[in-house]
């Protein structure tokens, strides 16, 4: 179980907050009687916060991962997931952080998806791009039942957006009426569907999102060479927004593990004592420590900079692998509300009417792991009803709309903590997938994150 000392960490929250930080020199700990806690969590120690200041600040990660898709026999990725991500999401999440000078965010990218970024980059392809490439007068039956099946894989929201998209969709159940025009016109628009409205909007594509329908294997030729263009595009990103500050980058350990499992399939067993345990105990602290190892290097090789911060696998920790972190260098994790209540043996945080966290004054601050071999560990905890308002809710609230709700809750937070007269520095985290949720939004969520950044970068309440 992580030990944790109540603390801000000087300096290290500069880049993670929407606003930087002020460093200063840590107080003398005082440590208080362990309190024993369940799963992945800590016992604790307290020490006063190191900056007395008054504000409110705002830890932002998305989160950023694909699982490692395998190859088919003739070479090709089975899934495309990772390339439309890229041509939809990540590089555009970053992009548009850049718009707003005054406005810091924390992107995860893990091993598994830059590994896979710089093979796409390198040309490997999937099976959906090889299909798109072949003309569609030229595919086999089997090829033209995938294509059939399989190209419409994309939200119902984004199906809509194009007219021709959403005609064929509405034929699907009848593959005998496609036309090899109808299969062209398919090939083009599931890659057009997958590409950013940012894109869409200029040359080349603007025009072919005009041409609506009777493509012809120039057009996806086009389409093609723009996600490649894009794909290539995604790293340097924010390899160059990471060097002039305005993003910092976390990772996490190599193959995107469960950590603790990794080290001992029995540590499961401090969470949840009745838990089913595998027949033979796995146990392997060296592997663990490589995974934290290797996916810092990783990460150092294709963006030129070793990350500090890592969101470990499902924000999975536990005792016994905190010094694996702090051992290689990181300088701070993220992980869930849930452990840290655990950890102060409260079960779980309790939200009144409105969601707001009735024990604000503990979820609300900076943490750190209490180590004995290596320096403690500063730990953010991820305020689960406030990320999942992004990931799951908004999508279906007008932009505006939306972020004032949002801010309005960092308000009740601040009000919240003031009226408990809690000293400063109060930080709220919000940490979440950031590749799922903008299908399910309107404009692919680039009004909403608009709304967003513009209300944080010009925000008094934010720090």
């Amino acid at each position: 179980m992580p030990r944790i000392s109540k603390q801000l960490i000087a300096g290290l929250a500069a880049a993670l907050l929407v606003a930087a930080c002020t460093s200063s020199e840590p107080d003398e700990t005082t440590t208080v009687a362990p309190t024993t806690t369940t799963a992945s969590t800590t016992t604790t120690t307290t020490q006063p916060p190191l900056d007395p200041s008054e504000g409110l600040y705002v830890m932002l990660m998305w989160h950023q991962h694909q699982p490692l898709y395998p190859e088919n026999a003739d070479g090709y990725v089975t899934r495309p997931w990772t390339r439309v991500h890229a041509t939809k999401d990540y590089y555009d999440m970053a992009a548009l952080v850049a718009e707003y000078p005054d406005l810091h965010v924390t992107f995860n990218l893990t091993p598994v998806l830059l590994r896979q970024l710089e093979d796409l980059t390198n040309g490997t392809k999937d099976v959906y791009w090889a299909l798109t490439e072949i003309p569609a007068g030229e595919l086999t039956d089997d090829q033209r039942t995938f294509v059939i099946d399989r190209f419409f894989d994309t939200n119902a929201k984004i199906v809509a957006r194009f007219p021709r998209y959403q005609e064929l969709i509405e034929r699907r159940d009848r593959p005998d009426s496609f036309t090899t025009a109808d299969i062209r016109d398919l090939q083009l628009l599931f890659n057009l569907a997958w590409t950013d409205p940012s894109f869409l909007a200029g040359e080349p594509l603007a025009s072919l999102v005009a041409k609506e329908r009777n493509y012809t294997e120039e057009d996806k030729a086009v389409v093609l060479a723009e996600h490649e263009r894009i794909i290539a595009g995604v790293l340097p990103l924010h390899a160059d927004l990471w060097e002039s500050g305005q993003i910092e980058v976390a990772t996490t350990p190599l193959a995107h593990p469960i950590l603790p499992l990794v080290s001992d399939t029995q540590l499961a067993l401090v969470g949840d004592p009745t838990g089913i345990q595998p027949s033979n105990r796995f146990r392997q602290p060296l592997d663990a420590v490589n995974q934290v190892a290797f996916g810092l290097s990783e990460a150092e090789r294709l963006l030129g900079r070793r990350p500090v911060g890592m969101w470990p696998g499902e924000g999975a920790v536990a005792q016994e692998v905190m010094g694996m972190f702090s051992s290689n260098g990181v300088e701070w994790i993220a992980t869930g509300e849930d452990v840290l209540a655990k950890t102060l043996d409260i079960g779980s945080f309790t939200r009144d009417s409105n969601d707001l966290v009735e024990e604000a004054d503990s979820l609300y601050q900076v943490y750190a792991a209490d180590l004995t071999r290596q320096s403690d560990l500063p730990m953010f905890f991820r305020d689960v009803v406030l990320s999942d308002r992004i990931a799951f809710e908004y999508s279906g609230t007008p932009a505006d709309e939306a972020a004032d709700d949002f801010m309005a809750r960092l308000g009740a937070i601040d009000a919240a903590l003031d009226a408990a007269d809690v000293a400063g520095p109060k930080v709220v985290s919000v940490v979440l997938y950031g590749e799922n949720a903008w299908e399910h939004y309107e404009n692919d969520g680039i009004d909403f994150l608009n709304a967003l950044y513009g209300r944080l970068s010009d925000s008094d309440l934010v720090t």
